[in-house]
């Protein structure tokens, strides 16, 4: 039996449900997680493709066929693709323009593109900087953006006409160095959201798609039903991002810090500190999703009460983890991978008093140089008993002072007996007129 040829196309348009023995090259512009059906248990994965020609298609991928097609069709990749099954799509789901869709099952074909011939181009973006969205604001129009998520907020729910709905909501920044609060609805929070927060120490770049631009706060992000969002897309412009974030790290966290304190209310409160009691801090605990990583503000007195502690460690100068190197010791960083320099960098554990409890708490590097007023050199040439009346005076002056102290709490840690420690994000001295 003679082998049949596969006829290549250039258009999806002339690609039918009654077309046979067709071939096209495509390129998968965007890709979700797999998901589970709203009104069944069937588990989907849509994806947007397009052809040589530029035109947009959606295809679906069902239940088993989604993991054995896991190593393959990759965002921003190039595929031949033949025998998807074609069928008509529904306009009211219906996101791009084509008229049909492609269901991609055990049969369709699916064949990576030669590496000697030319793949297709990526799709072209038009992002709109943080500092135009106003031109934007309440508004019909879906915008593209492109931005470093740098803190999520656990789940919250909400009261809607048509009854309540959970909704998480994303604190991003791009080059403006404005955070604005992104919130996500419907299938976005279970899945986006998830991968979103396990990785949010790294400060990942979020490429999001059909973006409303509302007023809430002054201004705010929010996902539409046809919304489409990337992690740590590879594109040229997320790449300079993630550059331009690792070069400001630490002004990303002074604005974490300044700006973006946990409200225990509504965002309406976003940058009040609202202090919360020692004695409340459980049942605040208590009420945040599992694994969830929030920060939160207390008003209390820094108490120290080992001594003998060795306040400080040495350090990677880059990264500030743990290493067993000496003092100015040069060495390849296991945990960074980078050539770094053995720095100490102080470390006090300590008690937080504020006349309703106390709270167990470490605090590292500048937070204790500011309580402490010392660096961590002047801490390593006064560390023995001979040298205790030293600590003794630094901390009694310490423990004088009533503090603002913001706390980082991990519940995924928190949860671990060996982490039992609540971390000092910053502190800022209380004024005797404010006491």
């Amino acid at each position: 039996m003679a082998l049949k040829m596969r006829k290549v196309y250039t258009s999806i348009k002339d690609i039918t449900p009654s077309t046979k023995d067709w071939k096209i090259k495509m390129i998968v512009a965007e890709k979700s997680p797999k998901r589970t059906g709203q009104r069944s248990p069937v588990k989907y994965q849509s994806l947007t493709l397009i052809d040589p020609e530029g035109n947009r298609l959606q295809a679906t991928i069902f239940d088993k066929d989604i993991d054995s097609r896991q190593d393959t069709l990759h965002i921003f990749q190039s595929y031949y693709i033949s025998n998807a099954f074609v069928k008509p799509l529904d306009p009211k789901y219906r996101i791009e323009t084509h008229e049909y869709q492609w269901i991609l099952n055990a049969k369709t074909i699916i064949e990576e593109v030669p590496k000697d011939e030319g793949q297709l181009e990526p799709p072209k973006y038009q992002f709109i900087p943080f500092n135009e969205l106003d031109a934007y604001k309440n508004s019909t129009a879906e915008i593209d953006i492109l931005a470093v998520a740098i803190q999520i907020r656990p789940c919250r729910e909400i009261t809607l006409a048509h009854g309540p709905t959970i909704i998480k909501e994303i604190y991003v920044i791009d080059q403006s160095l404005n955070p604005i609060c992104l919130t996500m609805w419907g299938r976005f929070v279970q899945d986006e959201c998830k991968k979103i927060s396990k990785i949010i120490e790294t400060k990942p770049v979020i490429l999001g798609t059909k973006i409303r631009v509302g007023s809430y706060n002054g201004l705010s992000l929010s996902s539409r039903p046809k919304s489409k969002f990337m992690i740590n897309p590879v594109i040229p412009e997320a790449t300079s991002l993630q550059e331009w974030a690792a070069i400001n790290d630490l002004l990303l966290k002074s604005i974490i810090a300044k700006s973006l304190t946990y409200p225990s209310a509504s965002l309406s409160s976003v940058g009040i500190r609202e202090i919360i009691k020692n004695c409340d801090v459980i049942e605040f605990i208590k009420s945040l999703q599992p694994m969830a990583k929030t920060k939160f503000w207390i008003k209390a007195k820094i108490i120290v009460v080992d001594l003998r502690q060795i306040f400080f460690y040495m350090s990677c100068i880059g990264c500030n983890k743990g290493t067993g190197y000496d003092y100015n010791d040069t060495f390849l960083c296991y945990h960074c991978k980078h050539q770094s320099v053995a720095q100490p960098r102080c470390r006090a554990y300590v008690e937080l008093d504020d006349g309703t409890g106390r709270l167990s708490a470490v605090m590292f590097g500048e937070v204790v140089e500011e309580a402490f007023g010392c660096s961590a050199v002047e801490l390593i040439n006064h560390t023995g008993d001979e040298h205790l009346s030293y600590i003794e005076n630094l901390v009694a002056q310490v423990s004088q002072n009533e503090w603002k102290i913001e706390l980082l709490v991990d519940l995924d840690r928190l949860n671990q007996k060996q982490y039992k420690n609540f971390n000092v994000v910053s502190i800022e001295a209380v004024q005797d007129d404010t006491k």
